[in-house]
């Protein structure tokens, strides 16, 4: 039996606000704002709700490791998201700011929690402060059949992480094989109908262990494929010059 199984635990509903203050953002005035470092959460249905970069001047900034719950808006209403980092709001957007010490994966099984309710809100049912108050969740349940499973939560999430950075591992690390096989990093480039190939690669002198980098081409007519597979093994052999 599968122990992270959700099928194979107890659930009761909680109040959000028994784990969570809420603040409403208040950057209402959009064309205001001027182009800075700090994220500005809107209410999005992507990207984590972030419409862009501001200035971080006269900016209310809420820390990160919170949620963010999207009050109303074009599809986005309901939508909850983590924040790893401090940020601004906009008026459409409510801040959830844990009550006690939970970390990043109980607040993205949470943030799950409540996207999964997000067909009651919309433009004629948008989330306010009384809606917020009397929102509950649905959450696993400990051994005691009173307090949420948190270790649960930590442990479900830890494993949805780690099978979805799996295939994006496995591709990075065959591209770090594929480069330290051939000695440096290749990038190719069109010029009229020859496709130049360039290997970059580092030189180091042994007198001073000082070290440059050099470039080492090698150029085939592109509509000769049979050319095209002798070049790439050619510049596999290739050693730095």
């Amino acid at each position: 039996m599968d122990k992270l199984s959700l099928k194979n635990k107890d659930w009761k509903d909680f109040y959000l606000s028994d784990f969570f203050d809420f603040e409403k953002g208040n950057q209402n005035n959009m064309a205001s704002l001027t182009t800075g470092t700090l994220p500005l959460v809107s209410a999005k249905k992507t990207d984590n709700g972030y419409k862009g970069f501001v200035s971080k001047e006269q900016k209310k900034i809420f820390r990160g490791d919170i949620l963010t719950l999207n009050n109303d808006g074009d599809g986005g209403a309901g939508i909850a998201y983590y924040q790893p980092t401090s940020m601004a709001l906009d008026s459409h957007v409510s801040a959830l700011i844990p009550k006690s010490d939970l970390n990043k994966y109980h607040l993205l099984f949470v943030s799950m929690c409540i996207t999964k309710q997000r067909e009651r809100f919309g433009h004629g049912y948008s989330i306010n402060g009384n809606r917020l108050r009397a929102f509950k969740i649905m959450l696993p349940l400990a051994a005691d059949c009173t307090n949420p499973d948190w270790q649960f939560m930590e442990e479900y999430m830890r494993r949805k992480e780690t099978l979805l950075l799996k295939p994006a591992v496995e591709k990075l690390c065959k591209r770090l094989i594929h480069k330290e096989i051939l000695g440096g990093v290749n990038c190719s480039a069109l010029n009229g109908n020859l496709l130049v190939l360039q290997k970059y690669s580092q030189k180091y002198s042994v007198a001073n262990v000082s070290k440059r980098q050099t470039t080492q081409k090698v150029q085939f007519h592109t509509y000769h494929p049979r050319h095209s597979t002798m070049a790439w093994m050619d510049l596999s052999a290739t050693r730095a010059a």
